[in-house]
């Protein structure tokens, strides 16, 4: 989109890199569950599990909860960057490898009554050394174009916090307020994966 009017902003862009992922909901008896406290875990690659968070849904949104009583509801999800292969796997094979490292993790052992799995292809942008400086030039090369802002997860962060806070400050920009621009670019990318990888 931005080719034509600001070459220099896309080929910046073009050289973000993406991870594709896969996120497994999973829900469970309340009775047949036990879970530790807290609203989830990361899991870092050393680990050697397939999973790499999981995020406890029913104790970090109550809503979720309220909706259904009776449930645990939970998530993982799965898929690194540059990790392709787990998700080759069918759905079934992603809910059972999940079942396995949650077991090995925090010992829940219950049959889930329900799950679904959602597929993000090329959903997660990855923040390598110097991607502030990437950001920063990108935004620099569409300075001089009037109306034009950028906003989103390749830029401030992935969280629903730092997307958020990201199309704030374009929207400013576009009325001429460049302070949430500014505020945004002297604390960089502060959570990029959100909590618990999300």
């Amino acid at each position: 989109m931005l080719r034509a009017e600001a070459p220099g902003a896309a080929a910046e862009l073009a050289g973000v890199e993406y991870a594709s992922m896969a996120l497994i909901t999973l829900a469970f008896r309340r009775a047949e569950t036990a879970l530790p406290e807290g609203s989830g875990f990361l899991v870092p690659p050393v680990d050697g599990r397939t999973i790499k968070a999981s995020t406890f849904a029913s104790a970090k949104w109550g809503w979720i909860a309220e909706e259904n009583p009776g449930l645990v509801v939970l998530r993982t999800s799965v898929g690194r960057h540059g990790e392709t292969e787990i998700l080759r796997r069918d759905d079934a094979g992603l809910v059972e490898v999940s079942r396995h490292d949650l077991k090995a993790a925090v010992g829940l052992d219950a049959t889930p009554v329900a799950t679904r799995v959602t597929r993000w292809q090329d959903g997660l942008p990855q923040y390598p050394v110097g991607h502030h400086a990437r950001v920063a030039r990108v935004r620099g090369h569409l300075a001089s174009l009037a109306g034009l802002a950028v906003c989103g997860a390749a830029y401030d962060g992935v969280g629903i916090p730092a997307c958020v806070a990201s199309a704030y400050a374009a929207a400013d920009q576009i009325h001429g307020d460049l302070h949430g621009v500014q505020e945004l670019t002297a604390h960089p990318v502060q959570s990029l994966h959100g909590a618990a990888g999300e």
